[in-house]
C-alpha cells in the first residue's frame, strides 16, 4: 500500500489577507504536523503538484469564469465575491491545487500508489460551473472527478463531502450526470442555503444526489448510522470505480465556523467507514482533497489522523480530546428510514448496523422490498 501526499509551496501563497479564516496558515499548519511526525512522513509518497492544463479546468468551468479569475488575479489582490479574495499567485495555486487532484488520478490509475491526500488551498467546492464563491475558484473535486472519466473512461465515480458547509459547486456540476454520485452530511440550515434532502439530481442523474442536512450540534452518534446505513448503502447500489473526498474538517467540535459537534477520534472512526468502502468495491481507489477547517490544531490533527489511517494504522492524533457534552439529540432512527425511503434504499444491506436499529428500520420504512 502507498499513500501519497500532493502538494505544492503555491498554496501558502494564495493571500487572502491577515484576518481572512481561509490563511495560508492552513496550509503551513498541515504540512508542519506531518513533517515533524517521524512515524507518519518517511512512509508517504511526497509528489510536487503540477498545474492543471486549462483544457481540464474548463471541462467543468466556462471559459468566461477562467477569464474572470485570470483577470482580477492579474490587476493585483481583489476580491471576486464578498469573502472570496485573491493576490498575485491565486490563480497559480487554483491551478496546481485542480492539477494535484488530476495527478492523483494519474498516480492511482498507473498502480503508483494506492491513495492519496492532497492538501490544496484555495479549496473548491462551492465554486459553481460559471462561478467562484465561498472562499473558492476552481473545484478541484470535480475536476478530478471528470479528468477521471475523461482520461480514463470511468463510468461511476463516488464524491462524499462532509464538510460542514454543503458543496454547492459539486452537486450542480453534476446534478445531471449519471455518471458522478454525490454524497453530502453538512450543516443545515447554513451557507450557502443548498443542500436539501430532496435535492436528488435531474434527468439521466436523478437519485445521483445524496444529501444528508443537519442540525447544528450533531456529533458522531448521528454521523456515524448515517455513514453505514444510507452513504454504504448508497455506495453498495453505485458501485463505484473509484471514490473522491471533499475533506473538510470544519464539522469538529473546536472550530470557530462550523457550529457541530465531531472530534478527531469521530473522524478517524467515519474514515475508517470511508476506506472499507473503498476497499469493498474499488480496490481501495480513494482521494482525499482538503476542503474546510478552520482550527489549525484540529485541522491539522484530523489530517494526519486521516492520512494513518489510509496508511492502515488506526491511532487518531489529537490534542483537542472528546467532543463537547450536549443534551441535544435527534431521532437518528426515524432520520434514516427517512432517507433510505427518499433515497430508494429499502433492500440494500445495512452492513455493520446493529440488529436492533436493523430491524426498526423495517418495520417504519414498510416499503414493499424493505
Amino acid at each position: 500500500m502507498t499513500t501519497a501526499i500532493i502538494h505544492h509551496p503555491v498554496f501558502k501563497e494564495h493571500d487572502t489577507g491577515p484576518h481572512h479564516p481561509e490563511s495560508p496558515s492552513r496550509y503551513s499548519a498541515v504540512m508542519k504536523a506531518l513533517r515533524e511526525d517521524a512515524k507518519l512522513w518517511p512512509r508517504l509518497l511526497e509528489v510536487q503538484a503540477r498545474e492543471a492544463p486549462r483544457g481540464d479546468v474548463q471541462a467543468c468551468h466556462t471559459p468566461q469564469l477562467y477569464k474572470q479569475i485570470d483577470r482580477v488575479v492579474s490587476e493585483g489582490t481583489g476580491y471576486l465575491d464578498a469573502d472570496t479574495v485573491v493576490s498575485m499567485k491565486s490563480m497559480d495555486a487554483a491551478l496546481h491545487g485542480a492539477g494535484a487532484a488530476c495527478q492523483a488520478i494519474d498516480l492511482m490509475m498507473s498502480g503508483e500508489i494506492t491513495n492519496a491526500f492532497v492538501p490544496v488551498r484555495p479549496p473548491g467546492h462551492h465554486a459553481l460551473p460559471g462561478e467562484p464563491m465561498g472562499f473558492c475558484l476552481f473545484n478541484n473535486v470535480a475536476v478530478a472527478a471528470r479528468y477521471a472519466i475523461d482520461h480514463y473512461g470511468l463510468e461511476r465515480v463516488m464524491i462524499i463531502d462532509y464538510d460542514v458547509h454543503h458543496g454547492n459547486g459539486t452537486q450542480e456540476t453534476f446534478y445531471d450526470d449519471p455518471r458522478v454520485l454525490y454524497f453530502s452530511t453538512h450543516r443545515a440550515p447554513f451557507y450557502p442555503g443548498t443542500g436539501l434532502s430532496d435535492e436528488r439530481g435531474e434527468g439521466a442523474g436523478l437519485g445521483t444526489t445524496i444529501n444528508v442536512p443537519l442540525p447544528a450540534m450533531t456529533g458522531y452518534e448521528t454521523y456515524e448510522p448515517v455513514f453505514r446505513q444510507v452513504m454504504a448503502a448508497a455506495a453498495d447500489r453505485f458501485r463505484p470505480q473509484l471514490i473522491l473526498v471533499s475533506a473538510g474538517f470544519d464539522a469538529h467540535w473546536a472550530d470557530p465556523l462550523g457550529g457541530m459537534n465531531l472530534s478527531t477520534a469521530a473522524f478517524a472512526k467515519l474514515m475508517g467507514i470511508i476506506i472499507e468502502e473503498a476497499k469493498f468495491l474499488c480496490d481501495g481507489r480513494l482521494v482525499l482533497v482538503q476542503e474546510g477547517g478552520y482550527n489549525l490544531d484540529a485541522m491539522a490533527s484530523c489530517v494526519a489522523t486521516c492520512i494513518n489511517l489510509l496508511l492502515g494504522d488506526e491511532a487518531a492524533v489529537d490534542s483537542l480530546g472528546k467532543a463537547k457534552d450536549t443534551a441535544f439529540r435527534i431521532n437518528t432512527d426515524v432520520l434514516i428510514a427517512e432517507l433510505r425511503r427518499i433515497h430508494h434504499l429499502t433492500g440494500y444491506r445495512l452492513r455493520n448496523a446493529p440488529k436492533p436499529d436493523i430491524e426498526r428500520l423495517r418495520r417504519e420504512m414498510k416499503g414493499p422490498d424493505a
